[in-house]
């Protein structure tokens, strides 16, 4: 009686081992996993920020050019050259006529 109580707490500590094992090998596969996944997520990141800064960088090289300059000079700043005429529509014209673009634009 004595043997079988001996093997059935062999039996039980040697199972309850197994489990922690199990346990932790099975903690280190999920954590291996989530840093595969956030090392993936961080290269798309990188990516996506190397685009936007080679982006950034043409604009920057765009924005010393004279044609870009006159551009937004005209736009921003209503500039003209000397012996342009600037005609200035009321808001309420251009407006209307945004408004009927957009609808037109819908159907």
């Amino acid at each position: 009686m004595a043997i079988r109580r001996s093997r059935n707490r062999r039996r039980l500590l040697t199972a309850i081992v197994v489990m922690i094992i199990i346990g932790l090998i099975s903690f280190s596969v999920i954590n291996i996993i989530s840093l595969k996944k956030e090392q993936y997520d961080m290269k798309e990141q990188k990516r996506t920020l190397q685009e936007e800064k080679k982006q950034l960088e043409r604009e920057l090289e765009d924005a010393n050019d004279p044609d870009n300059l006159e551009e937004q000079a005209r736009d921003q700043l209503r500039l003209i050259k000397p012996g342009e005429k600037f005609y200035l529509f009321p808001e309420e014209i251009t407006d209307a006529g945004e408004q009927s673009e957009s609808s037109e634009e819908e159907e």
